[in-house]
């Protein structure tokens, strides 16, 4: 009876919603950081006044209905634009796709933080997003939008202040 109807019962109860309220910070790095628009929900990572049981931080994954934002670190010695070959590069050779195969070109981009970085977008019939790449004190960050093209046409400004929010701040996420 216990696994039947008691760990079913507790395990439906317990909502796996996390959405993000007005002023939420996600943390990248120990000093880096991007405005959440609120009500997306925090499928994985850590605001900036949240900590987690290492000195790690996880990938930020954000959704809102069919859309995804994943924004993630790791050290990196290049440039951001070296930073979105390797991106390319790795995803070609672990699962076959090439988002550079079906981009636009790469346009430089900057933050409201004063962080320049680049950034690829696509736009196929049942996808679209764009990668961003920046590079901040030996640490690569790649941003990774994704879903149906209406969606993302519909999120298309939370989705810019989103990447545009991305900045150094104060202080230490540990």
């Amino acid at each position: 009876m216990l696994w039947t109807v008691i760990v079913p019962a507790i395990d439906s109860a317990v909502s796996s919603e996390d959405p993000t309220g007005a002023g939420d910070r996600m943390a990248v790095t120990e000093t880096v950081s991007f405005a959440a628009p609120a009500g997306w929900n925090v499928d994985s990572g850590f605001r900036t006044d949240q900590h987690g049981a290492s000195d790690s931080l996880p990938r930020v994954t954000l959704t809102d209905g069919t859309v995804t934002v994943s924004v993630d670190a790791d050290t990196f010695s290049g440039t951001a634009d070296e930073l979105l070959s390797q991106t390319d590069a790795v995803s070609l050779a672990t699962n076959g796709s090439s988002v550079l195969a079906v981009s636009g070109a790469r346009q430089p981009i900057s933050t409201a933080g004063g962080l320049s970085g680049v950034q690829v977008s696509f736009d196929t019939p049942r996808s679209a997003g764009s990668v961003t790449t920046f590079v901040v004190d030996g640490k690569g960050i790649r941003v990774q939008v994704v879903g149906p093209p209406d969606q993302i046409a519909a999120r298309s400004r939370e989705i810019t202040d989103m990447i545009a929010s991305i900045g150094t701040h104060e202080g230490d996420t540990k």
